[in-house]
């Protein structure tokens, strides 16, 4: 069986092009998406693979993700993480 982390490699459109050895980012993860993650806010992430993908392998579903920050910069869930890159993704806040 293909551990979670071979499938978004083989399956994703971007895996090779942009894929490079060692090269990881930081993720910080705000509000109740941390609840996913055990309650870790950081992660370390590898790169070449798109906010969606990393988001999927975290066990997060990207529809519940409501913005998105690259190096304090707003950015989108396509964006391709790139060596030593600084993400930080915000939950959907809902109330009534």
């Amino acid at each position: 069986m293909q551990s979670q982390k071979q499938c978004l490699a083989g399956s994703s459109k971007y895996a090779g092009k942009y894929k490079k050895e060692n090269m990881t980012a930081q993720i910080r993860l705000s509000g109740s998406l941390r609840d996913v993650t055990g309650g870790k806010e950081e992660n370390t992430v590898e790169s070449g693979f798109t906010i969606r993908e990393t988001l999927v392998s975290l066990g997060i579903q990207p529809l519940t993700v409501a913005l998105v920050m690259v190096n304090d910069e707003q950015s989108n869930k396509d964006y391709v993480i790139q060596d030593g890159d600084k993400i930080r993704v915000m939950a959907v806040v809902g109330g009534g």
